[in-house]
């Protein structure tokens, strides 16, 4: 089993939101990750989405989008992003998978999964109190995600210790714990404290060179995923149980 991971798609197959707004680049960007996505994935595969996946405002309006990630090959398991304003409760969701016969769809909240050799947890994050726009308002839900982020990683503490070891731990968020210049933060401390060997991350469209050297901080990996930072194409994490090797700089030529 191969971990793929993938963020920022911003699927809009009912909304009128057009990414080429954002440059050329997104030009026709969900049939390049469609086919991408083929090329590399398997039935038998995982692919993660760290979130800013739909820009629907609410369950209907996300449906065409989750339904088109759901005919994709692979098990998928979705992270809230910041965008993602259609994201409701657990118990909603997966409501409306089993309504919709969508079988390959996962939900990250304050919890961790298992699939193989891999166990994921996540957390959607914020913006970090180094950044130069950071309030005290920000403040308050950057304290309230290193809760849910604690709570997730007990749960990984907690299966890891049910199932004797074996696993290997992957971490997903959507804003990155580390800024651009390399300095960490209360969260990537958790991450640090867990012996989280690796963390995913998105939320980033624009050329930060640190992020792009998938940067190893205090013994945690950190990789950015964001789709137009990747040419749309799911990054290879790992296979069965395996983190594949970061040590060279990620090529968006």
């Amino acid at each position: 089993m191969k971990l793929f991971a993938l963020s920022d798609l911003h699927l809009a197959h009912v909304v009128d939101k057009p990414m080429t707004v954002f440059g050329d680049k997104w030009k026709n960007h969900t049939l390049l990750i469609e086919e991408f996505w083929h090329e590399l994935v398997s039935d038998d595969d995982v692919v993660i989405l760290g979130g800013d996946i739909s820009w629907a405002k609410n369950l209907d309006e996300a449906l065409p989008d989750l339904q088109f990630i759901d005919r994709l090959p692979g098990q998928k398991i979705l992270l809230r992003g910041n965008h993602d304003y259609w994201w409701t409760s657990l118990k909603k969701m997966y409501e409306l998978c089993e309504q919709e016969d969508m079988n390959t769809i996962h939900f990250l909240r304050n919890n961790a999964l298992r699939f193989g050799s891999f166990l994921i947890g996540g957390s959607r994050g914020w913006l970090l109190p180094s950044d130069d726009e950071f309030t005290g308002q920000d403040q308050k839900i950057f304290d309230r995600e290193l809760i849910r982020m604690q709570l997730s990683l007990d749960e990984m503490k907690a299966q890891i210790k049910r199932g004797n070891g074996g696993l290997t731990p992957v971490f997903v968020m959507h804003y990155p714990p580390i800024s651009p210049n390399g300095e960490g933060s209360a969260m990537s401390e958790l991450l640090s404290q867990a012996e989280i060997p690796l963390c995913v991350f998105g939320h980033i469209h624009h050329k930060l060179p640190y992020y792009l050297t998938s940067p190893l901080l205090d013994q945690v990996r950190y990789v950015l995923t964001s789709a137009d930072q990747v040419n749309f194409k799911p990054v290879l994490l790992g296979e069965d149980g395996i983190i594949s090797d970061f040590d060279n700089t990620i090529s968006t030529d």
